[in-house]
């Protein structure tokens, strides 16, 4: 089956001699160089394209890693690397056509066996997202016939398959394999700390505590005819609200993070020479519950919570935004169940709930943890708390910084019986938001912490996946919603308006529905005479 035009759908800030752009830089002085700070609430743990599984993580990804396709803010799965390709009949091989136009940043061609090498290496490490390939392709079953050509056998049908292809991105084969040591045959000690890609950007710099700063790719194949260019991003991690708009006061701030304060946000869009964007997503802010720990590994504890949770002074108070119904966005319309009812805030029925559990009439701690210094994570675990303590139950909060909460939810006797996240999904495919977060395979990350592990819904899933009847595959998603909802795995508390604080003069943000895809700088560009 020919696929050409018919797509998958679905802190201190040091800027050196690099010039600090002030608020009345002019687009005309086309010789200078445009240098923004970008705020990152956590740290960037990884830059290897095949350990990331944060937002951090996937921002470096997508600006200095090219895949087999990328995504439009539509949600179309689009050619990138792969200007076409065809699909078999039986669905299990897809063939990829390969641009000819392209090059690893060192100047060398990106080719077909730098793609199969890259596959495979994906799979060998069977970190991050290789849960979508592992089980699925074998190695072996990669190949390049030629060296504008890529092939890849699926081991059975897996009708997302188009939709992680942007994760399937190019490394730089021989660039790698020559600073492999022994003992790490796939150079993750290098790769983890360099830019390896064809992206538009490659890295100068990178403290993994503190920042990192990338620089426009000259020869990047997909061309710099938006506007004038972003030539330098200096990523600053803080989730300091104070520090950030200390920045902005400054005129250095080029974007801020989403995870804010709605004081910060007003403080900064009131600001000369700022904006902010707002738009929609694709995910929720959501509360998760281990299935597997005290006291949540009872549904009605579970439930009593649910109930115990001021949805509305989330939405309007504290992270503005709208209800979310179940754990898929309805961003994804034809797959969500529209049946299923927002959460309500009801203590009389929290107190119900907590009477049928199996620890009823006892003394019941809850340990609640989020992202240390996010301000409105704070206020959330402060408003739950109070809720709580009304129908007995005491809230133990325990703010932690993001690498800690990633390294606890790897087992379920650490994993926090309650954490406060961001999810949204890491393609673009409901699949995102229910195998990485329900299913048993993907169990063990920051997106799983419910560890529900349950056969029913793993077998949902896997119908979903081997389903390749559209119609039939809603319906599937549909029951499954229906069914983790009654399960209550996660609080889901607010479909966000996701907020950035802007410089007037950075022009060009769209939202894509795929994890920190909307972050790719190419696509950026920067004119003050707009506003």
């Amino acid at each position: 089956m020919k696929l050409h035009s018919r797509h998958s759908r679905f802190a201190a800030l040091a800027l050196g001699t690099a010039i600090a752009l002030p608020l009345g830089f002019s687009a005309q002085a086309a010789d200078e160089k445009v240098s923004i700070a970008v705020n990152t609430m956590q740290i960037f743990s990884s830059l290897d394209p095949a350990k990331v599984t944060d937002y951090t993580g996937y921002m470096a990804v997508v600006n200095m890693y090219d895949g087999l396709t990328t995504v439009s803010p539509s949600g179309e799965v689009v050619p990138h690397l792969a200007k076409s390709w065809d699909i078999s009949e039986d669905g299990l091989t897809y063939t990829f056509h390969l641009r000819d136009d392209v090059k690893f940043q060192d100047g060398t061609a990106v080719k077909a066996s730098d793609l199969v090498w890259s596959i495979q290496r994906l799979i060998g490490i069977n970190k991050g997202p290789s849960n979508l390939l592992v089980g699925l392709v074998n190695p072996d079953n990669v190949t390049a016939p030629d060296e504008a050509t890529v092939i890849v056998k699926l081991d059975r049908q897996f009708s997302p398959f188009m939709s992680v292809t942007p994760l399937m991105v190019a490394l730089n084969e021989k660039l790698i394999t020559a600073n492999a040591k022994p003992d790490d045959k796939w150079g993750e000690a290098y790769v983890g700390e360099h830019s390896s890609g064809s992206g538009p950007y490659s890295l100068v710099s990178y403290n993994r505590s503190a920042d990192m700063v990338i620089a426009r790719n000259p020869d990047y194949f997909g061309g710099w005819n938006k506007g004038k260019p972003i030539d330098e991003v200096r990523f600053v991690q803080t989730s300091d609200d104070a520090t950030v708009k200390a920045l902005a006061e400054k005129g250095e701030l080029g974007l801020t993070s989403h995870g804010l304060g709605n004081d910060t946000y007003e403080s900064i869009g009131k600001m000369d020479g700022y904006k902010i964007i707002q738009t929609r997503t694709a995910g929720g802010f959501v509360i998760k519950l281990n299935t597997k720990a005290y006291p949540t590994d009872d549904v009605h504890v579970r439930r009593a919570i649910a109930y115990a949770t001021d949805y509305k002074t989330i939405q309007e108070v504290i992270y503005p935004g709208f209800d979310m119904q179940g754990p898929l966005s309805d961003a994804f319309k034809d797959a969500h169940n529209d049946g299923i009812e927002p959460g309500v805030f009801d203590l009389e029925k929290a107190k119900e709930e907590l009477a049928k559990s199996k620890y009823a009439g006892q003394p019941i701690t809850l340990v609640n943890s989020y992202v240390a210094s996010l301000a409105f994570e704070a206020e959330v675990a402060l408003m739950l708390q109070a809720n709580l303590e009304q129908i007995g139950i005491t809230l133990d909060i325990k703010p932690e910084p993001w690498n800690r909460i990633v390294e606890l939810s790897s087992k379920p006797e650490t994993t926090p019986a309650s954490t406060q996240v961001n999810i949204s999904p890491t393609y673009p495919s409901p699949d995102a938001m229910f195998y990485n977060q329900y299913h048993s395979k993907a169990s063990g990350t920051w997106m799983s912490m419910e560890w529900l592990q349950n056969p029913e819904i793993d077998a949902l899933i896997d119908k979903a996946r081997a389903t390749t009847d559209v119609a039939e595959q809603n319906a599937t998603y549909k029951e499954l919603q229906t069914k983790i909802a009654e399960l209550q795995p996660d609080v889901w508390a607010v479909a966000p308006n996701r907020r950035y604080g802007a410089n007037k003069c950075l022009q060009g943000y769209e939202f894509v529905p795929m994890q920190s895809w909307d972050l790719n700088f190419s696509n950026f560009h920067w004119d003050c005479s707009v506003n």
